[in-house]
């Protein structure tokens, strides 16, 4: 027996296979403290057009080299991230994108916000193939919006058989709440076009059915090819061998097994980027100016360059609300990242205008550059070519460092004069830096950190950097991130609770699922001992009594001795195998545009207004749509999906036309009536279950009731979804919408409004109400405007919850009296604000940018920067209740406390209450001023969006004078929602400064 028994090492293999390179690290993760970070060894090789040979060529490379002397047994666990998925979106690659069918099951609603409306148009020339919509659907309470129409959707199959089509998404209204419909419309689509690639939308994401519904169409789309990625993934590990686990990195940077990979290469879009600054935040751990510090990283592969920003923590900051993957906007967990069209392969041109302007990029020669490349004897130029000949031509051939040694470089010596080389550099570093500033929070010189193996061609000095620093192994930062990736699981749950018991309840249920959670987790191969709960949810469902939906999420290490254990079971590696070990190969087309994207400058904007009318623009609906939601004060729902409509409506060449009361009056010689519209239920449902015609068969058949056509459209409440109803309705009937509401906010209730406030809770002699699914009613009196609107919220119950309200019309002297002017205008400058903030990459002071746009420091002020660090819930006659807290960023200077504000909320927020020390609150603010969060991008945050660990502005906006008499503050102040706030005296925050109508400053 010999003195010394080896011990065999525990290694760990990660590859990142990019557009153009493949990377590989093998890691001795025991050793990750030392000098080289336990790097055994790394390899980099060019991407094949079969991933397979290129992965089997680099694992191939380190296990033969007898310098690192490493057995096959030694390997525990092989990650793979890769950017091949959402390379293919960006680059809009019709040889990997596969056209896809979308059937909606929805019934008469979302018909005028057809799939596709929010993506960019060249990516929906590719994907695009077929589109229907037909009864079926649910609504929140999980009843039936209409029976699933089988004839209809066999009909619809055999169109998209005979158009050969072969991805099919279907997507149903509330399939989260209940998902029977999806399941037997998705066993109908495969027994009429069998093995066609299927996503049900409820496997995708969670409520929001635009956002779901991009997820699931993107992911149907790139199905097929991601089947053969992932074959070729696991068909090169075991033909060297290698019978240990194959993983791939998902989004948030933890691990996903091949079989779910299969069905959802969507998790994986952007493992790239969460897998480069994981690795760059551990390869730069021990500097200085990196260590505990926000930091950018940006990862230059040979397509496309992922810039995102690592936290403290080592975890890239992940998306506020939404993700944007190619322009397309999806409710998926997804680091915060810009994705640009730089790499090490991007094609460089020279345009033959007069000024021979210089372009970079987007498009590439991705693995293609050893054949396509000047350095390996090809005729495109690439920015290594450039790059490489810039460094040869001032340095010299012999200190050439290896990273940039490829093909044969004395070709590109001498061969861009001075000129080319300085336009070539000042693109590259154009588009460098303004990724920079879109990723930034802030004017302030940050440290960035540049990885991945086309990071030579990114310049040493950028503007708004205080240090460029480009690692040792930064080159394969990608393969060391998800070389460590961890392991995660999510349970999420529905459950009814009983009445009198749900807080005791809602703890047994978390604390049950926190179990299964960890269960799955170390089924799957995580560390017990490491297990943290990151995530915890539990959110009343708004309109179905004691129904709330769970949802927890649990992280942990990689337990390799558990991971051994499973690779050797032969169960396991039947599962892996089974139908993925061939491999194929596949090239790419890319369809791109050549001409440079320039950002606006929305600051230069002036809208179009002309004789006083003024006509609206996309850019206009940006603005309006993201200022109405602020105005909502945590309601009124998301005016996204109707923003989406009306630019639509807009491109095609409808007319939205705005105008001040005084131009209304003109236009009609002081005698028009104008209407006001709008929905009624909750934001929850809004998002999900997209309007029908309600508003128009209420307007009907109010106009039928009064016996004359209307003049005009306002808007019942310029907040949230609503700010933008009045000018749908507008541009469909053809009418001028005025520029007023009846609110200047959102608030929880009908009778909560100017007309109510003047006529003493009996502004609405008669409305008219629709739900958009075959019930209509006409309510012709009612005892006062709390009665009606209990009636109307009674109608609703069992009718989907949601649905249109028209008020009688109103003269001009009724609209001057009773009604907040220019609201559109305000809500326009708001969002002006937040777009121009954006786009100087000063985000950090966004609240400086709103309050100059809303009347300076004694209008509107910030009272915050704060996490929201506690969540509560609850509802009552539908409406969302609970009480928010939110702790300051910073401590206080004298009593190096942080202060904490809590906001209890009825939809929309009510009081902004400082915890003082003893625990008692103190009031600082109150309705009927306007109490809005807005998150660190700008957007605002709707109570139903509050969550833990939220980053947001607490801003106060002083409301309209016509709210600060004593019967409006008795209808519209603290008082008014409840015996909690009986003794708050409304405090006004400031003096509100009256709104310059657009039309009137813009007039030509």
């Amino acid at each position: 027996m010999t003195s010394e028994v080896h011990k065999k090492r525990k290694l760990l293999i990660g590859i990142d296979v990019g557009g153009t390179n493949s990377d590989l690290v093998v890691l001795e993760p025991e050793k990750l403290d030392s000098e080289n970070r336990g790097v055994i060894a790394w390899h980099k090789s060019v991407t094949t057009p079969d991933v397979s040979v290129g992965i089997e060529q680099a694992i191939t490379a380190v296990l033969e080299n007898p310098n690192y002397n490493i057995s096959r047994d030694e390997v525990i666990s092989v990650t793979i991230g890769t950017t091949h998925f959402i390379n293919a979106v960006i680059e809009r690659d019709t040889k990997r994108l596969e056209k896809v069918a979308v059937i909606r099951l929805s019934g008469p609603f979302g018909q005028s916000s057809p799939p596709f409306g929010d993506f960019p148009v060249d990516l929906a020339e590719i994907i695009n193939g077929y589109c229907a919509s037909i009864d079926g659907g649910s609504e929140i309470s999980g009843k039936d919006i209409r029976k699933l129409d089988e004839i209809g959707l066999r009909e619809h199959c055999k169109k998209i058989k005979a158009l050969g089509i072969t991805a099919v998404a279907i997507v149903g209204i509330f399939s989260n709440m209940n998902a029977t419909q999806e399941k037997r419309a998705g066993k109908i689509v495969l027994e009429e076009i069998p093995d066609c690639d299927l996503v049900l939308s409820h496997t995708i994401s969670g409520i929001g059915l635009i956002e779901r519904e991009n997820a699931s169409v993107l992911n149907a789309s790139i199905k097929r090819f991601g089947r053969k990625i992932i074959r070729s993934f696991v068909g090169a590990t075991r033909r060297l061998g290698l019978n240990c686990p194959v993983m791939l990195s998902q989004n948030d940077g933890t691990v996903l097994s091949v079989a779910d990979a299969l069905e959802i290469p969507i998790r994986t879009f952007s493992s790239g980027a969460t897998n480069s600054m994981r690795g760059a935040a551990i390869l730069c751990s021990g500097d200085s100016d990196v260590e505990g510090k926000n930091v950018i990283v940006c990862d230059v592969g040979g397509t496309t360059t992922d810039v995102g920003q690592v936290l403290p923590t080592g975890f890239p900051r992940q998306s506020a609300m939404y993700s944007y993957v190619g322009g397309v906007r999806m409710n998926f967990s997804m680091p915060h990242v810009v994705s640009i069209g730089l790499g090490g392969g991007s094609i460089v041109r020279v345009d033959d205008d007069p000024n021979h302007t210089l372009t970079v990029g987007p498009d590439s020669t991705g693995s293609e550059i050893v054949t396509k490349s000047l350095l390996f004897g090809g005729d495109t130029v690439t920015t290594s070519d450039v790059s490489v000949g810039e460094f040869v031509d001032s340095q010299g051939l012999e200190v050439l460092p290896d990273y940039m040694k490829m093909g044969t470089p004395g070709i590109v010596q001498g061969r861009f004069d001075s000129e080319y080389k300085s336009k070539y550099t000042a693109v590259v570093r154009r588009h460098l830096e303004r990724a920079i500033d879109r990723v930034k929070t802030s004017r302030d010189d940050i440290p960035v950190i540049f990885v991945g193996g086309g990071s030579f061609i990114a310049p040493d000095d950028l503007d708004g950097t205080c240090k460029v620093i480009k690692p040792p192994f930064s080159q394969v930062a990608n393969a060391i991130g998800a070389a460590l990736g961890k392991i995660s699981s999510s349970v999420s749950e529905f459950r009814t609770l009983k009445d009198g018991e749900e807080e005791v309840e809602k703890q047994a249920i978390i604390e049950e699922l926190i179990k299964k959670a960890t269960e799955d987790a170390i089924s799957k191969g995580a560390s017990a001992s490491s297990l943290e709960v990151v995530n915890v949810v539990s959110d009343a469902v708004p309109y179905v009594p004691n129904v709330y939906q769970f949802e927890v999420k649990v992280v942990g290490k990689v337990d390799y001795d558990h991971l051994l254990q499973m690779a050797a079971k032969v169960s396991f590696l039947e599962q892996v195998q089974k139908e993925v070990y061939t491999s194929e190969v596949v090239y790419k087309e890319a369809k791109v545009s050549k001409k440079e994207t320039v950002d606006y400058d929305y600051a230069s904007y002036s809208p179009v207004v002309k004789d006083g009318i003024w006509t609206l623009t996309e850019i206009d609906i940006d603005f309006i749509s993201c200022g109405a939601y602020i105005l909502g004060c945590g309601g009124g729902g998301d005016p996204h999906s109707p923003a989406i409509e009306l630019k639509r409506m807009i491109r095609e060449g409808k007319k939205v036309n705005i105008v001040t009361l005084e131009k209304f009056a003109e236009m009609t010689g002081g005698k028009g009536r104008a209407i006001n519209v709008g929905y009624f239920g909750s934001p929850t449902i809004s998002g999900e279950k997209l309007h029908g015609d309600e508003i128009l068969q209420s307007l009907s058949q109010m106009e039928k009731y009064e016996g004359f056509k209307t003049d005009g459209i306002f808007m019942f409440e310029i907040g949230g979804g609503n700010g933008l109803s009045g000018l749908w309705t507008g541009c469909v009937r053809g009418l001028p919408v005025v520029d007023m509401d009846l609110m200047g906010r959102a608030y929880p209730t009908q009778w909560q409004s100017l007309p109510s406030v003047y006529h003493d809770k009996k502004g609405y002699p008669y409305v008219t109400v629709s739900d958009g699914n075959g019930f209509q009613m006409t309510i012709t009196s009612a005892v006062d405007d709390v009665q009606l609107e209990d009636i109307l919220r009674d109608s609703m119950y069992n009718l989907g919850c949601q649905g249109a309200c028209v008020e009688p019309s109103m003269s001009i002297a009724e609209m001057e009296k009773e009604t907040v002017h220019n609201p559109v205008s305000l809500s326009w400058r708001i969002g002006r604000a937040v777009h121009i903030a954006s786009f100087s990459s000063d985000l950090d002071n966004l609240p400086k940018y709103i309050i100059d746009a809303t009347g300076g420091p004694g209008s509107t002020r910030c009272l915050l920067t704060g996490k929201i660090v506690s969540v509560e819930k609850k509802l009552k006659r539908g409406y969302g209740y609970g009480v928010i807290e939110i702790e300051s960023l910073e401590e206080d200077t004298e009593t190096h406390e942080k202060t904490t504000i809590k906001i209890p909320f009825k939809n929309e927020n009510i009081v902004a209450y400082q915890i003082q020390d003893d625990g008692t609150s103190l009031p600082l603010c109150s309705v009927p001023d306007l109490i809005t969060l807005v998150d660190t991008d700008g957007n605002a945050v709707g109570t139903q969006d509050y969550r833990y660990g939220l980053v947001v502005y607490i801003m106060v906006f002083a409301s309209s004078d016509k709210w600060r008499t004593p019967q409006a503050i008795n209808i519209g102040g603290p008082q008014a929602f409840g015996e909690a706030f009986e003794k708050i005296t409304y405090k006004p925050t400031g003096k509100n400064v009256p709104t310059v109508p657009v039309a009137d400053e813009f007039n030509s």
